[in-house]
């Protein structure tokens, strides 16, 4: 129905072209008389016009001469579409029917050859030739279309995922940003209160250096003071000296005098009166004072009831040295030393750190470096272990005494192993420790006239 409207519309084309231009004629005479006209003018206006009259009719002439020709050649157009229209509507019906099974080929061909008439078969096999590939050229153009249309769905898929992404990191880059804002202000903040606590903390430790420089200034006045009232209490009580101790020790079954000269007033005041001062209250002389350690590079003593403590052996319970410590006589106040007097072989010195006292020990050797002042290698030594110990005297008699309770006494470090076993709970007892501790039977204070007690001079003043 589509294609035989198409041919009516084309006739009806046909027919409308043929009019216009048989309409269009006239204007035609009418340009070609105008123009004539431009010629020159005859004389009288009865020749223009017979002449005009004349060239009209061989127009009209011609024209219906040519409107003849032209519907002729419309008639002849319009059969010969008709007959191709029809020849193709057969061979559209004959292929469909072929197709889909209802007319065999053999029939087919039988369909064409009837038509060799009107068209020949090389005509209508390129007409099915062209038809078939504008169908094929159709069907890729649609698959091409498909292909790229689908190519575009994915890429605005791809790009529509990337912009996705885009926007969760452009999320993500934000919340990181508005933390690292807050941190920003945080670390800002903890750095204030950092500043702020600095300042706080220098202002502290200049406080402490001063409060430390002050209390170095009153220690050093307060030994200062310590010293000189020692100084005179000696002076006083016991004269300026040389002051010497009579010691008297018992080993090998025989009693032996050792002499201690004390080292000058002026330089261990303090040191040198506490000593004065046990000796003149018999802490060295009632009970078992005695040489109890020989670790090798000294020689210790301690006063009664040493021998009978835990740490030597006994039971006595609590602190052996209370009475002293009642009396204010147990250690030196402060850790007093002078650089003129070392701790050379020899020499004496009270044991114990950070207050030494009451026992003392008698220098084998040269211990300068382990008893005298010390400096800190790391910052973590404790300072009462830098501070010296006090030497405060010297022997200048009975050195071979000393001597050979050196070399002779037996520790507990020259027993066997088995012998030196605990048993039960006690405690492990030192390897200094003499076998048999070497007795002083008694210690007084020498007078420098006649070689006497002290004692006297004291009860005289």
């Amino acid at each position: 129905a589509w294609k035989f409207g198409n041919k009516k519309n084309e006739e009806t084309d046909n027919n409308k072209s043929a009019e216009s231009s048989t309409t269009s004629l006239p204007t035609t005479a009418d340009t070609n008389t105008q123009h004539q006209s431009s010629t020159p003018t005859p004389t009288t206006i009865l020749e223009t016009e017979a002449r005009t009259a004349r060239e009209l009719s061989k127009a009209v002439a011609t024209l219906q001469k040519e409107l003849k020709s032209c519907n002729s050649r419309l008639d002849s157009i319009k059969s010969g579409f008709q007959n191709l229209y029809s020849i193709h509507l057969t061979h559209i019906d004959g292929l469909r029917k072929c197709k889909e099974g209802m007319i065999s080929s053999s029939d087919l061909q039988k369909l064409l050859d009837s038509n060799n008439d009107k068209l020949s078969k090389e005509e209508t096999t390129k007409a099915l030739m062209e038809q078939a590939q504008a169908s094929i050229t159709e069907q890729k153009r649609n698959l091409q279309h498909e292909e790229i249309a689908t190519k575009h769905k994915e890429l605005i898929l791809k790009l529509e995922n990337q912009v996705h992404q885009l926007r969760l990191r452009e999320t993500a880059w934000e919340r990181t940003i508005s933390e690292l804002v807050a941190r920003k202000d945080l670390l800002e903040r903890r750095e204030n209160a950092w500043t702020r606590t600095i300042g706080e903390l220098m202002a502290d430790i200049e406080i402490r250096n001063k409060r430390e420089w002050w209390w170095e200034e009153m220690k050093t006045e307060m030994e200062g003071r310590i010293g000189g009232l020692s100084y005179h209490a000696v002076l006083e009580r016991y004269g300026p000296g040389p002051h010497r101790v009579s010691m008297i020790v018992e080993f090998d079954d025989n009693q032996h005098e050792v002499i201690i000269e004390l080292a000058p007033i002026n330089l261990m005041p303090h040191a040198v009166h506490i000593f004065l001062s046990q000796i003149s209250e018999g802490y060295w002389t009632r009970g078992t004072p005695a040489i109890v350690m020989n670790p090798g590079h000294v020689l210790q003593a301690c006063p009664d009831p040493c021998l009978e403590t835990k740490a030597l052996g006994g039971s006595y319970p609590g602190d052996p040295y209370v009475d002293m410590r009642h009396v204010g006589l147990d250690a030196v106040s402060f850790q007093e030393y002078h650089p003129e007097y070392p701790h050379e072989k020899y020499t004496i010195g009270f044991a114990g750190r950070p207050h030494s006292g009451p026992e003392f020990y008698i220098n084998m050797m040269n211990n300068t470096l382990d008893h005298g002042p010390k400096q800190a290698i790391t910052e973590d030594v404790d300072e009462a272990a830098m501070e010296p110990d006090p030497c405060f005297g010297k022997i200048i008699s009975g050195f071979e005494v000393i001597d050979k309770i050196s070399e002779e006494g037996i520790t507990r470090a020259d027993l066997p192993d088995e012998s030196k076993e605990r048993d039960g709970d006690e405690e492990m007892l030192s390897d200094s420790l003499l076998i048999q501790p070497v007795r002083i039977v008694s210690m007084s204070i020498i007078s420098e006239t006649d070689g006497g007690s002290s004692e006297d001079t004291r009860d005289e003043l």
